[in-house]
């Protein structure tokens, strides 16, 4: 019988590895030890996880080369070798160590292979291609973006990997691609990949680019590469100047300007002047502020102020949550109203620089490559920080990266009530001096899920009658998270369902909650009818209350509902303890 490491001295290894410093690339290795366990045989399946996890973590240029090696060679299963490509990543992004040796090996996992994993594969070795700027692998890069059958994902992943490689071969091609591919998202993402190369080529190409944007179109990707590049949005506010933009494009890409959190001044007047919006005004003075609180207490409507509230061109959700769910980036408003003057409010929504809490104040990093990137530190350490920026996407940023570092201002930016008129803001002032506050929009003490998941690009599999559990646990509750898209209850607890889709459409909706205290619950639930229910993988009457006993643990609760034409229509659930009952437990909140 083959020896086998015990686990408890599995864990003392990784104890021990895990408190020294990650070694210099030039240095010796420091996992030689974990090297030959793994080449022994000795080490069962379930274990290898962790010892690669550990080399790949640690080890220098020589080990990531052996890691890099049995990963193209075929001699780790597809969970293993997806997990290797993720950690050489890591360790070429924080550590800036690459395995030593040829690196064109990675040529083999950037063809197409079948299956979720397979795909993930060829995703992850293209991206991995890219950090490493793999010169040999050109050719592949170049034949994926012209692959009308490859995935969005996948040839964007082909387009940065030219852009890294930066010869005149790639540029060629992305230019080609910027003002010639059928997909508006390519042609978008390629503009935004010549950033990178040539900012000044770039801005005109990317100008002329975005002129040709259509309604719908996402252009966040070609917005953004302006706004993280040192001088970019100044540039490229010169070149959009000089070609005729329609009104659209200009406000899908302030829109997106603002929803991250950006108002600078060129860029914001180009747009604004192009879309027929108003440029930003000057803060109010104090009789103008005087007014508009007068007008709030006589004309200012709460629920009107919440649809402004809930709009996506606004992105208040992104920043901001209520009920605890929603955007993790601004302070919670739930009780904003019981404790801050109506003024405070005014002041807070038109000139959001004014007073900052300490906890929402942001960091601007310049970095070593001409990036500027600002957001909400986390945590930091040697070798990275953690932030969030406007969108509540975590960013993580090498410390070697960093060229500069200062104070920044608030997320939310200047100017954003362009987007309104008059009764709008009185409206959304309202809404927000009222929550807290006694009657309609106090805090509930029963909670309602506020968080939802919403189940993306629904399969074959669920578009018919109602799943059975094996379908259900496959392609539901098994698929993994950046498959759902949150939304979020209003104020008051309902999901309305017309932000959510078309009449007729079929909805998977998903809340979760946390049971820390073990006993029965009361889930009700308020659906149109012939909503399915599932807590977990069990199924249940959604027309109906339900009672249940719940382990300690996080359970997810899914409803099947179908659009309706009224565009009342709402998903409410509502949890409770019935009298008795030892349950405790806490609805999952969060963006």
């Amino acid at each position: 019988m083959p020896f086998r490491l015990p686990l408890a001295l599995l864990t003392v290894i990784a104890v021990v590895f895990a408190a020294f410093p990650a070694p210099a690339a030039d240095a010796p290795s420091t996992v030689a030890p974990l090297m030959r366990l793994l080449q022994s045989g000795r080490l069962p399946e379930a274990r290898k996880g962790t010892v690669v996890e550990m080399i790949c973590s640690r080890g220098g240029p020589d080990d990531l080369a052996v890691m890099l090696a049995s990963a193209t060679s075929g001699e780790f299963d597809e969970p293993l070798t997806l997990k290797v490509l993720t950690l050489l990543a890591d360790a070429v992004q924080v550590r800036k160590v690459v395995p030593s040796g040829d690196l064109e090996s990675i040529r083999k996992l950037m063809k197409a292979r079948p299956g979720k994993e397979g795909a993930a594969i060829q995703l992850s070795a293209v991206r991995l291609a890219a950090l490493w700027k793999t010169s040999g692998v050109a050719e592949e890069l170049q034949l994926i973006t012209a692959d009308d059958s490859a995935t969005d994902d996948l040839r964007n992943a082909a387009i940065d990997g030219l852009a890294a490689l930066g010869d005149a071969s790639a540029v060629g091609t992305l230019k080609a691609i910027a003002t010639s591919a059928k997909s508006s998202s390519l042609r978008f993402r390629a503009a935004a990949a010549l950033t990178k190369l040539d900012l000044n080529a770039a801005s005109q190409t990317a100008a002329e680019t975005l002129a040709s944007a259509a309604a719908g179109d996402e252009v966040g990707p070609l917005v953004d590469a302006f706004l993280v590049r040192k001088g970019g949005p100044e540039q490229w506010a010169v070149a959009l100047a000089s070609v005729k933009l329609t009104p659209d494009a200009a406000k899908l890409a302030l829109r997106h300007m603002y929803s991250v959190g950006r108002s600078d001044a060129a860029l914001s007047d180009v747009l604004s002047k192009a879309a027929g919006i108003a440029l930003d005004q000057k803060p109010p003075t104090p009789e103008e502020l005087r007014e508009l609180i007068a007008e709030v207490a006589a004309k200012g409507d709460a629920e009107k102020g919440e649809a402004v509230f809930r709009r996506s061109d606004l992105s208040c959700q992104k920043c901001h949550s209520i009920a605890r769910a929603g955007g993790q980036v601004g302070p919670e408003l739930s009780a904003i109203g019981s404790i801050s003057p109506v003024d405070y409010v005014a002041n807070s929504i038109l000139v959001p620089n004014l007073a900052v809490k300490e906890q929402f104040v942001t960091r601007v990093f310049a970095t070593t490559d001409g990036r500027t990137i600002t957001g909400i530190v986390i945590d930091r350490d040697d070798q990275r920080v953690n932030l969030r920026d406007a969108t509540g996407a975590l960013v993580t940023l090498p410390t070697a990266d960093i060229d500069e570092e200062e104070e920044g201002k608030s997320l939310m930016p200047q100017g954003l009530t362009k987007f309104l008129t008059r009764e709008e803001l009185v409206d959304l002032i309202k809404f927000i001096s009222e929550l807290g506050r006694p009657g309609l929009y106090a805090i509930r003490s029963v909670p309602t899920v506020q968080r939802w998941r919403v189940l993306r690009n629904l399969p074959a599999e669920l578009q018919g009658d109602v799943p059975n559990v094996e379908i259900f646990r496959e392609f539901v509750l098994d698929t993994p998270p950046e498959t759902w898209q949150s939304a979020y209850g209003t104020a008051r607890g309902a999901l309305p369902l017309s932000e959510l889709g078309k009449p007729g459409e079929t909805l998977f909706l998903q809340g979760e909650f946390k049971v820390v205290d073990a006993g029965e619950i009361y889930v009700a639930v308020d659906a149109p009818k012939g909503t399915q229910l599932w807590i977990d993988a069990e199924p249940f009457d959604a027309g109906a209350s339900v009672r249940h006993t719940f382990t300690t643990g996080l359970h997810r609760l899914t409803l099947r509902t179908t659009i309706d034409a009224n565009p009342q229509s709402i998903i409410r659930v509502e949890m409770s303890k019935p009298a008795g009952s030892k349950a405790q437990f806490d609805v999952v909140g969060g963006a």
